[in-house]
């Protein structure tokens, strides 16, 4: 793995109980490897103790950025890039706190750019609890769709795309495409990405043989302090990433639609008056 970095980005959440930290360490155990891992963390606050953690593990250089201002995953996956690029690294593997891996993913991940050297963007297939198809997806209208007929191998960002986690990125590609939007700071940061990348890099990507299981926020019950939050990110990545008067109308009638179900939800219009 020494042409390679990989990013992990917590929120509220202790290293040690991150469901892709423990399957990265899984992974590395099993293929006898080590990784540089940056773990970028938006709530120091969880993690008062991670200079022990770091110094317990053997299978992960593990270079430690805290954030107290939570300037989201752009600003982490932008950052990881630079450590990668200074340190002569290939390629970036991006990855978020609530993921479960297989124990083989290190090994798909060498032999997947090891069989297809010249490509410049690799994805996994991502489920949603285990059951609905996430990414690769369609993202039509300004949303995303799940997607059929997804085969592992050669694919096409013009009829796909793809979200952040898992994702592995030709450093210098990643630097052709400006890196992420850091006004993005979570929702639509994946798509921003890869609608630019498919116009200034490659509209070719690579479906690794790899399935792995994400844990959505929104499929899972969250408080609605919590889900509060997250449509602030959710307004605030659809204010950036429109690039039109329909996309941008596209955004609004989505929002309405997911301000009008979290207040069914909770039984709590916070969620209305934020897009007044």
């Amino acid at each position: 793995m020494e042409q390679f970095i990989a990013v992990l980005v917590l929120y509220k959440l202790n290293l040690n109980k991150s469901k892709t930290f423990l399957s990265i360490l899984k992974s590395l155990q099993k293929a006898g490897s080590k990784l540089d891992l940056l773990v970028y963390d938006n709530s120091p606050a969880y993690n008062a103790d991670i200079a022990s953690t770091i110094s317990s593990l053997s299978e992960v250089n593990i270079n430690y950025y805290p954030d107290n201002n939570n300037s989201g995953v752009s600003k982490a996956y932008n950052l990881a890039q630079s450590v990668g690029k200074v340190n002569g690294k290939k390629w970036i593997i991006l990855f978020d706190q609530d993921t479960d891996f297989p124990e083989d993913m290190i090994e798909k991940y060498i032999d997947a750019t090891r069989t297809f050297p010249n490509d410049k963007l690799f994805a996994p297939i991502m489920f949603a609890n285990q059951k609905t198809m996430i990414s690769p997806c369609y993202f039509k209208l300004m949303r995303g769709f799940s997607a059929s007929g997804v085969t592992t191998g050669i694919s096409s960002l013009k009829k796909y795309s793809v979200i952040n986690c898992g994702l592995c990125i030709d450093i210098d590609s990643f630097m052709v495409n400006n890196g992420y939007n850091e006004l993005i700071r979570l929702d639509f940061s994946d798509h921003d990405f890869i609608r630019r990348f498919k116009d200034t890099v490659t509209d070719r990507f690579i479906v690794i043989d790899l399935k792995v299981n994400h844990e959505l926020s929104t499929e899972s019950k969250n408080s609605a302090k919590s889900d509060l939050v997250r449509f602030d990110y959710y307004l605030e990545g659809a204010k950036y990433i429109s690039s039109s008067v329909f996309e941008s109308f596209l955004l609004k009638i989505h929002a309405a639609l997911r301000s009008l179900k979290l207040t069914l939800i909770h039984k709590d219009f916070s969620f209305i008056k934020k897009l007044l």
